[in-house]
């Protein structure tokens, strides 16, 4: 198994669209603390020592696909941390430095913030308070910013809720995104998805995979969409690497197949410690470069 690809600097543009070829990415290690998180129902907790061979292996299968990655060691109380792209979006231009819903969450940010600056990902802005908004919640087609907006909309699979961004976050990414002349798409989520990334993805310019039980697929008019089935919500949550291929967490066996059946290269490894709390590739890696 080949390690992961060294990671020193990226220059801009940095991130185009998430469809795009991904060429550099950070992500964190595992804290032991993920086993304290509530697993989704009928799920047993996460065990940490396994969640650390998982994690290893996506960084290592990043580094075959020709993917630079650097890693950040595992925070020590953060049983989210390795949820690294919650703690901002990288543009073409550079990061827009978050402030996720959980406010104890706030120690990750700083950390991947000084990441940033050693990988030469300049901040060209911030959220300020009251804002609260993770970047799970935010997907970027190159052209258009799509924002999670978590609704009382009852879910037909009984997960249970999550902590959400806030009208004040979402307001400060679309005032950045329309100063840009980008669109900007408010997506209805139920308040039971973990993420927007979790349960839809762009997996192509012309393609998403999404989740209609959770996630409203008519925010995304326009494009070709491929249903994850029922039972597999947060099979939706694949990393895009681009040419048509996506990394995909195996465990999802109905969702994988109409992917290929699609005509998109699946490569699927084992990430269920992370799966057991919602959390799937697409929450485990910060693109630094696309393109």
């Amino acid at each position: 198994m080949p390690s992961a690809a060294p990671l020193a600097a990226v220059q801009a543009p940095f991130v185009r669209g998430d469809a795009e070829t991904l060429r550099a990415a950070l992500l964190v290690a595992p804290s032991p603390a993920l086993a304290e998180r509530r697993p989704l129902q009928s799920e047993s907790n996460s065990i940490p020592e396994r969640a650390e061979e998982q994690h290893a292996l996506l960084a290592a299968r990043l580094a075959a696909h020709g993917v630079a990655v650097r890693v950040l060691a595992a925070p020590e109380r953060a049983p989210l941390g390795s949820l690294c792209a919650d703690a901002a979006i990288v543009f073409p231009d550079g990061a827009f430095v978050l402030r996720p819903s959980e406010l104890d969450r706030r120690g990750e940010v700083v950390a991947i913030e000084a990441a940033l600056a050693t990988l030469g990902v300049p901040v060209v802005a911030r959220l300020e308070p009251p804002g609260l908004l993770d970047g799970g919640d935010v997907m970027f087609s190159g052209d258009t910013v799509y924002l999670g907006v978590a609704t009382a909309r009852q879910s037909e699979i009984g997960l249970p809720g999550w902590a959400r961004g806030n009208a004040h976050g979402r307001g400060q990414v679309a005032a950045y995104a329309r100063e840009r002349n980008w669109k900007v798409v408010d997506v209805a989520l139920a308040s039971e998805a973990i993420r927007l990334r979790a349960v839809a993805s762009l997996i192509a310019a012309d393609t998403v995979v999404l989740s209609p039980g959770l996630c409203d697929a008519a925010a995304f008019a326009g494009l070709q969409v491929i249903e994850a089935p029922r039972g597999e919500d947060y099979a939706a949550g694949v990393l895009a690497l681009g040419n048509r291929h996506v990394l995909a967490n195996v465990r999802f066996r109905q969702t994988i197949p109409l992917l290929r059946k699609a005509k998109f290269n699946v490569d699927a490894i084992d990430l269920w410690e992370f799966g057991k709390i919602g959390a799937t590739p697409s929450l485990l890696a910060l693109a630094l470069k696309r393109g």
